[in-house]
Parts: C-alpha cells; structure tokens; sequence
C-alpha cells in the first residue's frame, strides 16, 4: 500500500472511531454496566440518592447501575477518578457541595477542576441539613447550645462529615454569627459521624435530614434546628437556625457528573432519563419526605448553579481559614 494511501485508510479509521462516540454511540448507549461514583461512606444522603435513582435507572436502561462508594479525601478521590475516567459515559459521578463547591477553596492543589473537568449533567436536589444531639444531652435547644459554647469556649465537639464538607463549613458559618468556638472532629461520611455522636465521641452534629430522621423518630436524637430559611415538612417543629441567627442558611445539593469529554449524546440521554425518574410522582413523594427538592436543572443552569455556589463558599470558607491537606 503506498504510503499516501496509508495515510488516507489511517485518517479514515480515526473519523470512524471519532463517529462511533457521537449519535451512533448514544443510541446503543449503555450496552453494559454503569458505574455511579458516590464519594462518601454508605448510608449518607448521597448513598441514599445514588440508590434511589440507580435503581430505576437500571431498570430503564436495561443494564445495572453499579452504586461504587469512594469515601476518602472529602469526595476528592472519588471525583478526580471520575474526572479521569473514560468519557463514554460508563463512570459517573454523583456530587455534592463538597466535591464541587468546598474543595476548590480548601486544598492548594486539587487534582480536578471542577468547572471545566466535568460535564454537569444535571442539578437533582437540594437540602438542608439539621444540627441533632443526643436525647440526653443537656442542651435542650439551639439557644442553649449557643449558650453553653460561649460559656466554655472551646469545650463542645461538633461532628464534621468530613473536613471541608458541607456540615463542616455550615458549622463555621453558624459558629462566626454566633461568636462561639467549638472542637470540630473529622469523620468520614454522615453516617460514620452519626456514630460518633450516637457513642457519645461528640457532642453534636450536622447531616441530612434522610440520615438523622429514624434516629429523632425512635429517640435517640434531639433535632434542634436546620440550616433551610424555612422550617422542613417533615421535621416541622424544628425551627431554622435563621430564627435566632438572622441571615444563616445552607443548602447542600447533589447532581450528576460525567468526564468532561463525554458526547453530548450521551449526557443528553443521562439528563433526560434521570430527570424524568426525579418527576416520577413515587420519587419525589420519597425525596420530598427526606426534605430534598427537586430543581431538575438544565445542564446549562446546573453548571451556572456551581459556579455560584463556589464563589458565595469560598468567602466563608477564606473568612473561617479552614484548609485541607
């Protein structure tokens, strides 16, 4: 074969593999296993989620939907494997206020960059999380909490999701209106902090509504305020800490991510599907009972949401002078 037509058969090859991504890719997409990364420990509000809709998008798509737990580095581990991750749209990311949001401000050398690393498939929920103690702790309310902390500065441990997450960054937001220092202690996920206060390691926590409400349904737990302006359907007599600090509100989301090279195909097909299963009238009566709503974003209006939210953080997160390692 002469070696311009070598050259040509070369290119040719390379426009086809280019072309099997694209449309031709989508319609047969996914013809195997889908793995949906979720960057904490199992039983935290983005487990919950991850199954919730992996299930019935399993059952849509016709092909499993793997839930892979990474929890390491504040979601940092599992979002750089993602972002790194082929772009064929069989590795996915589920993230969150931490991995998209926190992170850029805590480390000095993030491994991924969450703006342009990432195609933002879509905005699923977002949620308030809810400062809980034990139901035999001595602090009664939010105001009593408040009281004690600044009474002895430096004594009450609080229970951080992880360092740099959103519980953790919520807590210095409340803290710095408040006037209060407290012992902030590092765990790996929700749940694993759950367990810590519920062995009495700390003395109080923040998690998602989804993680808290069984263990204030039997008892356990004494919820004393959530970080929504506005009260949670279903937590209705747990008042905002907006209520005794004016101007304090954090929401955490979670959405949907892809490498960022994926077709558009591809992650139009996800959106499509993964919204209509959050319309489903059965998932969202679910989510709405774990006080999640349900914004449904447009990719576009996902990736403006992001960068929003890294800005508004960043200037707590600068003010408070956390970092991470």
């Amino acid at each position: 074969m002469r070696p311009i037509i070598k050259i040509l058969f070369a290119s040719l090859i390379v426009a086809g593999s280019a072309l099997s991504t694209g449309p031709a890719a989508a319609q047969s997409y996914p013809n195997r296993p889908i793995r949906l990364v979720v960057p904490t420990a199992p039983g935290g509000s983005l487990d919950v989620l991850a199954r919730i809709v992996g299930q019935r998008l399993s059952e849509n798509v016709g092909q499993p939907v793997i839930v892979d737990n990474r929890a390491a580095g504040g979601g940092m581990v599992g979002s750089d494997l993602v972002a790194k991750a082929p772009a064929d749209g069989y590795t996915l990311l589920l993230g969150s206020i931490a991995s998209m949001v926190m992170a850029p401000s805590l480390y000095a050398k993030l491994p991924y960059d969450p703006m342009n690393d990432f195609a933002h498939i879509g905005l699923w929920v977002t949620f308030p999380l809810v400062l809980v103690v034990q139901a035999g702790s001595p602090v009664t309310g939010l105001k009593s909490l408040i009281d004690l902390a600044k009474a002895k500065p430096g004594t009450l441990s609080f229970a951080a999701q992880s360092m740099g997450s959103s519980s953790h960054i919520f807590a210095e937001r409340m803290n710095s209106l408040a006037g209060i220092k407290v012992v902030i202690v590092p765990y790996k996920g929700g749940a694993p902090a759950m367990n810590g206060l519920l062995t009495g390691e700390v003395d109080y926590t923040m998690v998602a509504v989804s993680t808290a409400l069984s263990q204030v349904a039997i008892g356990r737990l004494r919820a004393l305020g959530v970080t929504s302006a506005k009260p949670v359907p279903s937590l209705p007599n747990v008042p905002p800490i907006a209520s005794l600090l004016p101007g304090y509100e954090g929401l955490n989301f979670h959405g949907m991510h892809a490498p960022a090279k994926t077709p558009a195909a591809i992650t139009s097909k996800l959106h499509d599907e993964t919204t209509a299963i959050l319309r489903r009238p059965d998932v969202t009566k679910q989510l709405q009972g774990l006080a999640m709503d349900i914004p449904a974003s447009t990719p576009e209006q996902y990736r403006a949401y992001i960068k929003s939210q890294i800005s508004l953080w960043g200037q707590v997160i600068k003010a408070a002078g956390v970092r991470a390692e």
